[in-house]
C-alpha cells in the first residue's frame, strides 16, 4: 500500500516519516538512486511516496516528490549537494551581538544559501542584552536597509520571543547559525515543554557545542513545524558561480553600470559597485564576505 508522507527526521539508516500524524520508520528503496548513494539525497521536509509493509509497520521509501525550495551546501571533497531542509518557507537566520560576537561572514553565507533556495530569510539577532543598543541598531539598520526582515532578541530574557512565534504560524521554518549563538535556547524560550538540550558556550574558545547533529522537524501548537539544524561555521551554498554571485547582494544593484559585463568587483576599471563602496554605499562588513564567498567557489 502506498502512503504519502513527509520526512521530519534521519538517522544514518533509517528515515521517520510523518503519514497523516502517524510516524513511520522508512529505509530507501535500493535501485531509487541508481548514479550514487543516497546519503545526502533525502532530507528532512522532503515529501515522499511510501511502501508500507503492514506486518513490520515499517516502510520503504520509492519516489521523492519534487520539491518547492531547499537549503543545500557543497560538499567539496565529494562534489556533492547536501540538501539540508527541503520544502521549507523561510529561513531564521540566528545570530548573536556577544558571545560569540556578530558573525556578519555566517550570516550572509546562509543569506545566500537561502535565497538561492528561495527561501524568505529572517535575521534573529540573539543576545541583545549583553551588547549596547548602538551595536543592536548599527547591524539592525545594515540588514534592514537592505530589504531584510530583523528581530533583535534575549532568548535568556525572553526579549522578543513573542514577536519570533507569531513569525513561525503555519509556517515550515528553518533554524539555522553559527554554533553557541542561541538556537537551542531560542526554542526552549519559544517551546518551554520541549525536552531540547541548551549548548553551553566554550568559554575559552567562544565557539558552541554542536548540540544538534542532524537536522529535525518538529510539529508547532499554532500550526506549521520548525526544522532545527546543526550549528554551522562554515558553510559554501550549492549551485551559485563567481559570475552570479554579486546577483545575491541586492545593494550591488548598480553592476549593470560596470565597464565590463564580467566584472568581479575586485580589481576591474570603471567598476560601479566599487565606486559604490569607496562612496560608502555599500558596507566594507558586506563587501568582505562579498570577497570571502567569491574566492571560496568554483568558477
Amino acid at each position: 500500500m502506498f502512503q504519502k508522507g513527509i520526512v521530519r527526521k534521519r538517522t544514518r539508516s533509517f528515515y521517520y516519516v510523518d503519514c497523516e500524524g502517524e510516524t513511520r520508520l522508512c529505509r530507501v528503496k535500493g535501485n531509487l538512486f541508481q548514479e550514487s548513494r543516497y546519503d545526502e539525497k533525502i532530507a528532512v521536509g522532503d515529501q515522499v511516496e511510501i511502501d508500507l509493509d503492514a506486518s513490520e509497520d515499517a516502510g520503504w521509501i520509492h519516489k521523492i516528490l519534487p520539491r518547492k525550495s531547499r537549503l543545500s551546501r557543497h560538499i567539496p571533497e565529494r562534489q556533492l549537494e547536501q540538501v539540508i531542509v527541503a520544502n521549507a518557507d523561510q529561513i531564521l537566520i540566528v545570530a548573536s551581538l556577544k558571545k560569540p560576537d556578530f558573525r556578519n561572514g555566517v550570516v550572509d553565507r546562509l543569506l545566500v544559501a537561502g535565497l538561492r533556495g528561495d527561501l524568505e530569510p529572517i535575521l534573529i539577532l540573539n543576545k541583545t542584552d549583553l551588547g549596547s543598543e548602538a551595536e543592536f541598531l548599527s547591524i539592525r539598520d545594515l540588514y534592514h536597509d537592505l530589504g531584510y526582515r530583523v528581530v533583535g532578541i534575549s532568548a535568556k530574557q525572553g526579549i522578543g520571543i513573542e514577536e519570533v512565534r507569531k513569525s513561525l504560524k503555519n509556517k515550515i521554518s528553518v533554524l539555522a547559525g553559527h554554533s553557541g549563538v542561541g538556537k537551542s535556547s531560542l526554542v526552549k524560550a519559544l517551546y518551554p515543554d520541549w525536552e531540547i538540550r541548551i549548548g553551553a558556550v566554550n568559554q575559552k574558545v567562544g565557539k558552541g557545542r554542536h548540540t544538534t547533529t542532524l537536522a529535525e522537524m518538529f510539529p508547532l501548537p499554532e500550526g506549521g513545524f520548525l526544522v532545527d539544524t546543526p550549528g554551522v561555521r562554515e558553510l559554501r551554498p550549492w549551485d551559485v558561480e563567481k559570475a552570479e554571485l554579486d546577483q545575491y547582494f541586492v545593494e550591488f544593484d548598480v553592476r549593470e553600470n560596470c565597464h565590463f559585463s564580467s566584472c568581479s568587483h575586485r580589481h576591474e576599471p570603471n567598476c560601479a559597485v566599487l565606486a559604490s563602496l569607496e562612496a560608502g554605499k555599500i558596507h566594507p562588513l558586506r563587501y568582505n564576505s562579498y570577497l570571502a564567498l567569491y574566492d571560496s567557489l568554483e568558477n
